[in-house]
């Protein structure tokens, strides 16, 4: 008896120790080419039995391998096909077992090639030989720096790129450009379009060989100081996470609305571009101390949300606003101090003609100098959100779901719902409460679901306030900030996507369990 219990015990403890998610630490190579088949091998854990791969966007996938050559789990190879007309940007991949599902990663799509950083390169003499074009994967090493070196022509323009902080990488580096005699011809940081990460441009005025210095600013190094090292004469455009190619999805703190365009002269009161709300304005500070105005109109009591982004979107301005009466008397600025990149929130006390002024911070410009900026009403609501972004559950069970309500005005009960792939998910408990604050909502799956699959929704909550009604969709952001806490701006793109992942039901699991113990 005691004999069959221990076995019983251990085909229990061998099923939940096999029974893992997984996840997923980097990728080799760190980018995927638009128009072509990349040979990826993802790295992480427990991903063998590897049943799909999601992409954030246009690709084909098919995995090839789900162990390396000794059988181990670490490692799963697969072909990744990105459709030709996927833009140079970054993406997100994810991946699901029976198990479960792993972490979102972010990956490249880039169309330069890739080569690994050689390991030796530690010294200006033993730099690495690049030709370019080309990219480098590579890894920071505590107290080190990594060496490239290539031979430049004479007026020859060479820009140098590394791709660490837009990854989610704990790297932050600093790349300096040096000459054959140790000369520094380049240096940088932070540069301000890269969050981060460090961007150099030079031209040659001579040929001559010519040196990468590579290292982080405090350091540091590690498998968590991963980089991407691009070099060749190539635009300096931003590499932002590209749209979800997820149908029906959108992030939630994006704005539905069609942008219009700043149109100059608009640098005066008397020239101010005439505007009504609701409105999203794409602009640019074209020349240093430029300014741009825009007039509107407005009801007395009216409440409006002006919210600016330019650094999330790799624009290298900061912006400030002021929020003006007719006769030019200042209702309200901005708080440059602020977390957020430029926002005024403001109740109007009186109806009439209203103007906003918006400038960058250190009245610098330029045509990277760009700026987005959305005008909408704030009527009395709610905020929603959750602090998580995936969930696993089995075919024919449930799981919860803590949803937190910030109010606004507004005190009555809220439904929720979800949409997307998830529509076929049964709900209870699904409203919060009037004068409440959050909720456990729990969902139940079809028995019917494979296991090894990956379903996306969005969680919507809706309510009457007053005589209109208000919906908004819950925010996942707490769950993407924990996800890549290096990062300055977390990519808006992925807000409010849920995964699920579905697990083997619950007779498939004991049948597990019951042949773990019969062995």
């Amino acid at each position: 008896m005691r004999a069959w219990r221990a076995l019983v015990l251990w085909g229990i403890t061998a099923t939940s120790l096999a029974a893992q998610s997984p996840s997923l630490t980097h990728t080799i190579p760190s980018a995927v080419a638009p128009g072509k088949t990349t040979a990826l091998t993802l790295v992480g854990d427990n991903l063998a039995g590897a049943t799909e791969i999601w992409t954030s966007f246009r690709a084909h996938t098919a995995i090839v391998s789900a162990s390396d050559a000794s059988g181990s789990s670490s490692r799963l190879i697969c072909d990744v096909s990105v459709s030709e007309d996927v833009p140079r940007g970054i993406g997100a991949i994810r991946v699901a077992t029976t198990n479960g599902i792993s972490n979102l990663l972010l990956v490249s799509i880039d169309d330069l090639s890739t080569l690994s950083k050689c390991g030796t390169n530690k010294t200006v003499q033993g730099a690495q030989l690049l030709s370019l074009p080309i990219a480098v994967d590579g890894a920071a090493e505590e107290l080190g720096f990594d060496y490239y070196q290539f031979d430049a022509a004479a007026g020859q323009r060479v820009n140098v790129d590394i791709v660490a902080h837009r990854l989610g990488s704990a790297l932050d580096p600093v790349v300096r450009l040096l000459d054959a005699n140790g000369r520094e011809l380049a240096y940088c940081d932070d540069d301000p379009g890269a969050y981060a990460d460090a961007r150099v441009t030079h031209r040659f005025t001579a040929a001559g060989k010519c040196v990468i210095e590579v290292r982080d600013i405090r350091y540091q190094g590690g498998s968590k100081h991963r980089y991407r090292l691009r070099v060749g004469d190539f635009s300096q455009v931003p590499l932002r996470l590209l749209p979800i190619n997820e149908p029906g999805f959108r992030p939630a703190s994006l704005s539905p609305l069609v942008e219009r365009a700043e149109v100059e002269p608009n640098d005066t009161p008397a020239t101010a571009l005439p505007i009504s709300a609701p409105v999203v304005i794409a602009g640019t500070f074209a020349q240093n101390r430029d300014r741009d105005f825009y007039e509107f109109e407005v009801q007395k009591g009216q409440r409006l949300v002006f919210a600016g982004r330019t650094r999330s979107l790799g624009s290298p301005c900061d912006l400030y606003l002021e929020l003006r009466k007719a006769d030019d008397s200042l209702v309200a600025e901005a708080n440059v101090t602020g977390a957020d990149e430029g926002a005024i929130t403001n109740r109007f006390n009186e109806a009439g003609t209203y103007r906003l002024l918006v400038e960058e911070l250190n009245r610098q410009g330029g045509p990277d100098f760009k700026y987005r900026l959305e005008i909408r009403p704030h009527p009395p609501g709610f905020a929603l959100s959750v602090e998580t972004d995936k969930f696993e559950a089995s075919a024919g069970g449930t799981f919860d779901v803590k949803v937190e309500c910030a109010r606004r005005e507004y005190d009555g009960p809220i439904t929720l719902s979800v949409l997307g792939g998830g529509s076929g998910l049964a709900l209870s408990d699904s409203v919060i409460p009037a004068k409440t604050n959050s909720v456990q909502m729990k969902l139940a799956l079809p028995p019917d679901l494979p296991a090894g699959r990956i379903l996306h929704f969005v969680l919507v909550g809706r309510a009457q306030t007053g005589e209109s009604s208000y919906e908004t969709q819950a925010t996942t952001m707490p769950a993407i900030r924990k996800l890549f806490p290096q990062m300055l701006y977390p990519p808006l793109e992925l807000d409010g996507l849920v995964a699920l992942g579905i697990k083997p039901g619950q007779k498939a699991e004991s049948t597990a369990a019951s042949a773990g113990a019969q062995k």
